[in-house]
């Protein structure tokens, strides 16, 4: 490690102090340091949906293959390339491995992304289409964060068709509270129009008793992905700030208190 020390020029007499490297140490520059600091201060890794264009997906793509296209973004590089983790570019093989699924499967889920142009083959090159899904910044208010690391851990407990079903509600996904609603675009909050089990039965194509049951289960670890708020008679629903957010920075107390409370009982009376 490097240390300071006062040194005097043998030429001029002059007294400085300056860093003396060790052996293994080197310079870095002013840049070089700043790019350090802001990797070791950001926060963690998230792709972005484009909330307003992926009626498109999920009207030409099965549930299931809905599920492996969540997953398989937090792959994706500031080129909009599947890529490993080792920074090499995904081949058809690699996909496979990545979704662990089987060489007909990823057949399948091949074709109808390239053929809905949510993906295109570039010399067994994978790209994803930014329109719906990709890794960088915007300043388009009308998108939605997923948490690399948290989807990652969701897809090694719930089964492909279940993140579909979660990949459909994204788009409802109100900025301010991340309430499933009917009007996510909405400043007002007195004004939000949550969805109910029976209307999102109706926008994903699963019956009630299915939906109400994702609803309340569906996790990962301890955390849950859904949050649900009894008010009088009335159910709505909120979506896991930790796993999809829509605002920078963090989730206010009230939300972060909503997906830990339940766990915080469970403690409790363990």
């Amino acid at each position: 490690m490097a240390e300071f020390k006062t040194l005097i020029d043998a030429e001029t007499g002059e007294i400085t102090n300056a860093a003396v490297l060790a052996e293994g140490d080197r310079i870095i520059t002013a840049n070089q340091a700043e790019a350090c600091a802001r990797k070791l201060t950001r926060g963690p890794e998230f792709t972005i949906t484009q909330m307003s264009n992926i009626d498109e997906v999920i009207e030409r793509v099965s549930d299931k293959h809905c599920g492996y296209l969540l997953y398989l973004q937090c792959f994706v590089n500031y080129s909009a390339i599947l890529e490993n983790p080792d920074k090499t570019a995904m081949s058809r093989e690699d996909i496979m491995r990545t979704l662990r699924v089987g060489r007909t499967t990823a057949h399948h889920f091949l074709k109808e992304m390239t053929e809905a142009g949510v993906i295109t083959e570039e010399v067994d090159t994978y790209r994803l289409n930014p329109r719906y899904h990709f890794q960088g910044k915007t300043d388009n208010t009308a998108v939605i964060k997923t948490f690399v690391a948290k989807v990652k851990a969701l897809y090694s407990e719930v089964n492909a068709k279940d993140l579909g079903f979660v990949y459909k509600l994204l788009r409802h996904v109100h900025l301010e509270t991340n309430t499933i609603c009917a009007n996510p675009y909405e400043r007002d909050v007195e004004n939000t129009l949550p969805l109910t089990k029976e209307d999102i039965a109706r926008l994903t194509g699963v019956t009630e008793k299915s939906v109400y049951t994702k609803l309340r289960n569906l996790r990962f670890g301890d955390q849950y992905v859904f949050a649900e708020v009894i008010y009088g008679n009335a159910r709505y629903y909120k979506i896991n700030p930790f796993i999809f957010y829509r605002k920078n920075g963090q989730p206010d107390a009230t939300l972060r208190e909503m997906f830990s409370i339940r766990n915080n009982f469970a403690k409790r009376s363990a």
